[in-house]
C-alpha cells in the first residue's frame, strides 16, 4: 500500500472497518486548532535546537513546508480520531515515492515528511504514535499512525470538533493508475504520471463542476432507527476523484469519494436525506454484460442475463463468475475468490464457464479478453453524464459507481435519464432497479 494520494474507496466488504491513506490536504481552520498546530511547531523547533538536530536555520520556503507538514499530519489525525476511530491512517515513508516529483502529491507530503513524523513521535513530544513497516519482502510498505497522548490531551483541552478542521479544495482529481508488473508478485500497482491533454482537461472540468455542485447540496443524515454499529463519517466530505486504470484514460474511470460511499447500504438507504427528502438508490442492472453486448454490436436476447437453466439457485454465483470472465485475460481455470461457496458441491468452474458461454453465444468471443476495464470506462462515462444532466435539471444525485441516490420525489425523472444515457453510450437498452 505504497499510496500517496488521499483516495477514499468503498471496501469490498461493507462491514469491514478499514484503515485509510493519509490525507495531506487537511489543515487547522479554527483558532483552537491553529493553536494546537502552532504550539507543536514551536516545541519541535525547540527540540531540534536542544538536541542538535538542526544546526542551521531553515530557509523560509523550507520552514513553510515544515509548518505545512506538521499542520497536515496533526489535522488529519485529529479529524480521523473524531470521525473514523478506531481505524488508523497509513502513510508511506518511501524516499523513492516522496522524493520523486508527482502531480498527485501535495507539498505537505514530501521527502521531509518522515523527519517531521519522527519528531512528532518522539516520546518527549508525544503528538504521534507510529507503527513502522518492517523491511520484509512482500510485507506492508506502509507505516500506521494514530494520535499520541499529547495530541489527544490538546484536543480535549481545546474541545476540538470536525468544524475546527478543513480540507484544501485543490489536489488532483483525475487519477491514472499504472499497470502492475506481471513479473513482480509483490507489485501492488501505483500512480502513473501523465501530461494534460484536452481529454484530461475535459474530465477535470466535468468533475470540478460536479464537486462544486455537491459541495453546496442540502444533505442530512439521521441515525435514528439504524442498528449499531454506525459508520463514522464527515458529512462535509463530498469531493469526488475519478480513477482511471491500466495507464490509459479509456480504462476504468469510476468516481470515488464522498461520505455516502463510506456508508453501508442499509445506512445510506435509511438515514440519508437530500433536500429534506428520503434518499432513494437507483442501480443499473447487469452493467458489465450489457455493455459487453454493446461492444460486440449485438442486443441481449433476454432481460435477465444472469439467469441460466440448470443454475436457477446460483444466480449470484453466475453473476460473479461472469464478471470475472469479462475482466480476465485468460480462460478461468478456478472459481474466483469467494465464489466457490455460491455453487453446489459438484459444480466445476469449467462447466460453469461453458454454460455461460453457451447462454451468451453472441459475446462468447468477448470473454477472457480483459475487456472489463474498458466496459467500466463506458459505465463511468455514463454516470458522469447522468450526474451532469440531473444537475441541469436541478436534481441532486450522489454517485455510487453504477448507481445514484436521489430525493424520493425525483425517482421517475432519474430513471428516465439513466435509461436514456445508458442507451446512448452502450448502444443497448439498460435496466434500472429502484432499491428499497
Amino acid at each position: 500500500m505504497d499510496q500517496i494520494s488521499p483516495l477514499v474507496t468503498t471496501p469490498d466488504d461493507e462491514d469491514d472497518e478499514r484503515d485509510r491513506p493519509f490525507n495531506a490536504y487537511r489543515f487547522a481552520a479554527s483558532d483552537n486548532a491553529k493553536g494546537i498546530v502552532a504550539e507543536a511547531i514551536k516545541l519541535l523547533l525547540d527540540y531540534e535546537k536542544r538536541s542538535g538536530l538542526a544546526k542551521n536555520k531553515r530557509r523560509a520556503v523550507d520552514q513553510e513546508t515544515f509548518d505545512l507538514t506538521v499542520d497536515a499530519i496533526l489535522s488529519d489525525l485529529m479529524r480521523h480520531h473524531l470521525v473514523e476511530y478506531p481505524a488508523d491512517i497509513y502513510v508511506t515513508r518511501s524516499n523513492r515515492v516522496l522524493g520523486t516529483k508527482s502531480r498527485y502529491r501535495p507539498r505537505a507530503y514530501s521527502k521531509v515528511f518522515p523527519r517531521v513524523l519522527d519528531l512528532l513521535a518522539k516520546p518527549e513530544l508525544g503528538y504521534v504514535s507510529q507503527d513502522k513497516a518492517a523491511p520484509i519482502l512482500g510485507g506492508s510498505k506502509s507505516t500506521v499512525i494514530r494520535p499520541g497522548p499529547t495530541l489527544l490531551a490538546r484536543m480535549d483541552d481545546g474541545d476540538i470538533s470536525t468544524e475546527d478542521l478543513d480540507e484544501h479544495a485543490y489536489g488532483e482529481t483525475i487519477i491514472l493508475k499504472r499497470l502492475k508488473d506481471a513479473d513482480n508478485y509483490w507489485d501492488e500497482g501505483g500512480l502513473e504520471q501523465y501530461d494534460d491533454t484536452p481529454t484530461t482537461g475535459r474530465y477535470r472540468h466535468e468533475l470540478d463542476t460536479i464537486n462544486q455542485w455537491l459541495a453546496a447540496a442540502d444533505l442530512q443524515y439521521d441515525r435514528r432507527g439504524i442498528p449499531w454499529p454506525h459508520t463514522s463519517f464527515d458529512i462535509g466530505d463530498r469531493r469526488l476523484r475519478r480513477i482511471f486504470t491500466q495507464a490509459r484514460f479509456t480504462s476504468g474511470g469510476r468516481m470515488f469519494g464522498g461520505f455516502w460511499q463510506q456508508l453501508r447500504k442499509h445506512e445510506r438507504r435509511q438515514g440519508l436525506r437530500i433536500g429534506g427528502e428520503k434518499a432513494v438508490e437507483l442501480d443499473y442492472g447487469q452493467v458489465g454484460p450489457r455493455i459487453l453486448y454493446g461492444m460486440a454490436g449485438h442486443l441481449p436476447a433476454t432481460n435477465d442475463l444472469y439467469f441460466m437453466h440448470g443454475y436457477n439457485q446460483q444466480r449470484h454465483g453466475i453473476k460473479k463468475v461472469m464478471s470475472a470472465m469479462i475482466f480476465a485475460g485468460e480462460r478461468l481455470d478456478r472459481f474466483p475468490k469467494d465464489t466457490r461457496k455460491l455453487f453446489r458441491r459438484g459444480d466445476r468452474i469449467g462447466a460453469v464457464v461453458e454454460a455461460i458461454e453457451a447462454n451468451h453465444p453472441l459475446i462468447k468471443d468477448h470473454f477472457h479478453k480483459g475487456l472489463g476495464h474498458d466496459a467500466q470506462f463506458v459505465e463511468s462515462s455514463i454516470l458522469v453524464d447522468v450526474l451532469l444532466e440531473l444537475r441541469a435539471k436541478g436534481v441532486v444525485a450522489l454517485p455510487i459507481h453504477d448507481a445514484v441516490m436521489v430525493p424520493a420525489s425525483k425517482v421517475s425523472m432519474t430513471k428516465e435519464v439513466m435509461l436514456r444515457v445508458f442507451d446512448a453510450h452502450a448502444h443497448v437498452q439498460g435496466t434500472v432497479t429502484v432499491e428499497g
